[in-house]
């Protein structure tokens, strides 16, 4: 019993010690920590955290003309305010003239991680 307790607890804390270094292979933009934007087109958008870190976020539907309107408010609708954003959050803005217009997260990735053009 004594052994089987020993190997429980060493497999707990072997889990618990690579669990940040898988989630920190994750790109993970909370939306309450969202602090500006930039749209690249109407499919890709730079959003920037409150601790400046830049991810590159990859919109499907929708955006009709959102780098256009740079000054409009975005409001990310995610599953939770804590958590990532991930595919399948909706973004929405409110376009002059078009109205409410909503668009799907396809992907997020740090900037810094991709490869220059």
């Amino acid at each position: 019993m004594i052994i089987f307790k020993g190997v429980i607890a060493g497999l707990l804390i072997a889990a618990t010690l690579s669990s940040p270094v898988l989630a920190a292979e994750e790109a993970c933009l909370q939306s309450n920590r969202i602090w500006g934007w930039q749209a690249v087109n109407d499919r890709t958008l730079i959003v920037t955290d409150r601790n400046y870190n830049r991810y590159t976020v990859h919109l499907s539907g929708g955006c009709i003309n959102l780098s256009q309107y740079t000054s409009a408010p975005l409001v990310f609708r995610t599953r939770t305010s804590l958590g990532c954003v991930m595919q399948g959050d909706r973004i929405a803005f409110n376009s002059p003239g078009l109205g409410p217009l909503t668009c799907f997260v396809n992907s997020v990735e740090e900037a810094s991680k991709q490869p220059a053009k």
